[in-house]
């Protein structure tokens, strides 16, 4: 817990020089979120070129709108809502393309907890499966939901999206991903063993 508020505490302060242009102090923040922007850029996107292209676009509208940030709000979410806008963009100009996301599951987050930190092969290799055949709406939601945590209202701050939609994108997202799990290989496997057990 000490450990949260110093962290809040040091962020906070970080963030004031990055509101009166120390270049330095931005720096120190992108350490703190950078990972954590990749992979969620990566989960979306499926795609290694675009997920850095996407997070580039990001710190740069991140630096250039800092000033506009309002302390004491959460600044996970405001760069989440800059990054999925900049996907968003990116998905307009270009159709994502299919491609694998293994390299996301082994970026570390270093604000991941022991847990997180510990999916097995097997299960991330059936998440990515099921992953690919989602929307990127749905993907989004589950993303922000399930691998940064993220409270529905955190979500709906993040995507500009109001808590209602957030809410129904991910029921059926959640939907969409339990029936791509239970129809991938490793899916069928797991209940045939669970019923002749």
């Amino acid at each position: 817990m000490a450990e949260d508020i110093l962290t809040a505490q040091i962020e906070r302060e970080a963030i004031l020089r990055c509101q009166q242009g120390d270049q330095e102090a931005f720096r120190r923040v992108l350490d703190f979120h950078g990972d954590h922007l990749y992979r969620t850029a990566l989960l979306i996107t499926r795609d290694a070129s675009r997920a850095e292209e996407a997070v580039q676009e990001t710190l740069i509208r991140a630096w250039k709108k800092i000033r506009s940030f309002k302390a004491g709000t959460n600044l996970r979410a405001w760069l989440n809502r800059l990054l999925v806008n900049c996907i968003s963009n990116l998905s307009s100009r270009k159709q994502l393309e299919r491609a694998p996301e293994e390299a996301a599951f082994s970026v570390a987050d270093t604000g991941a907890g022991p847990e997180q930190s510990a999916l097995n092969a097997e299960t991330a290799a059936m998440l990515q499966s099921a992953l690919r055949t989602l929307s990127v709406e749905h993907r989004t939601v589950l993303v922000l939901r399930f691998f940064n945590d993220l409270s529905l209202p955190e979500i709906a701050e993040s995507t500009g999206w109001r808590v209602g939609t957030v809410k129904s994108r991910l029921h059926r997202a959640t939907a969409a991903l339990r029936d791509a799990v239970a129809a991938s290989p490793a899916g069928i496997a797991r209940f045939s063993e669970e019923v002749s057990s």
